[in-house]
């Protein structure tokens, strides 16, 4: 199967499974993530999109191992079998599953491949999909901080408290380096 037309399909239906989640979605706040997580398959898309057109061969590429059944967002759109989302954290787990099923495939897929060039389109398209990974993965932890680690400032490490997304460097606007905050004692 041609690896380009492989990779757009999962992207687009990716954009089509989080939109069903949304519109279906009973609180505002999960119906909130799942926009985001299709807009973040829409910026993937646009990224594919644009390699192709800088990288022709990208369209050409043909990978042995591939086949449409193996798309988890087509396994789940329209089916009844698509989960129930109670609350944000199981919005952020479902992407987080779905996302490491995808990054996952491409990972075996390209070190099964025999050709080399389309062996390196296949670690790049999952250095791609790892980098959606872990943002969904960020937020998740963020999300959940109070669930995992709750002290009282006395009895903790205050050095600690960068942990939880509380960058000076946030409301600065700066986001190359991150600005540890000064701990005065």
């Amino acid at each position: 199967m041609n690896l380009y037309a492989y990779a757009l399909n999962i992207e687009t239906s990716g954009i089509t499974f989080y939109r069903q989640m949304a519109t279906r979605a009973q609180g505002e706040g999960i119906r909130k993530i799942f926009t985001l997580l299709a807009e973040d398959e829409e910026t993937l898309l646009q990224k594919l999109r644009l390699i192709n057109k800088r990288f022709p061969e990208f369209a050409r590429l043909d990978c042995s191992g591939l086949d449409g059944d193996d798309n988890p967002f087509a396994r789940l759109n329209g089916s009844s079998d698509a989960p129930a989302v109670a609350n944000d954290l199981e919005a952020y787990q479902l992407g987080i599953a779905i996302e490491r099923e995808i990054v996952d495939h491409y990972q075996h897929l390209a070190e099964a491949e025999g050709d080399p060039d389309t062996a390196r389109l296949l670690f790049w398209v999952a250095a791609l999909e790892r980098v959606e990974l872990r943002e969904i993965e960020s937020l998740f932890d963020f999300v959940n901080a109070p669930n995992e680690s709750l002290e009282w400032g006395e009895f903790s490490n205050l050095d600690e408290f960068h942990n939880f997304g509380r960058y000076e460097d946030l409301r600065q606007g700066d986001l190359d380096l991150p600005v540890m905050p000064e701990v005065k004692h």
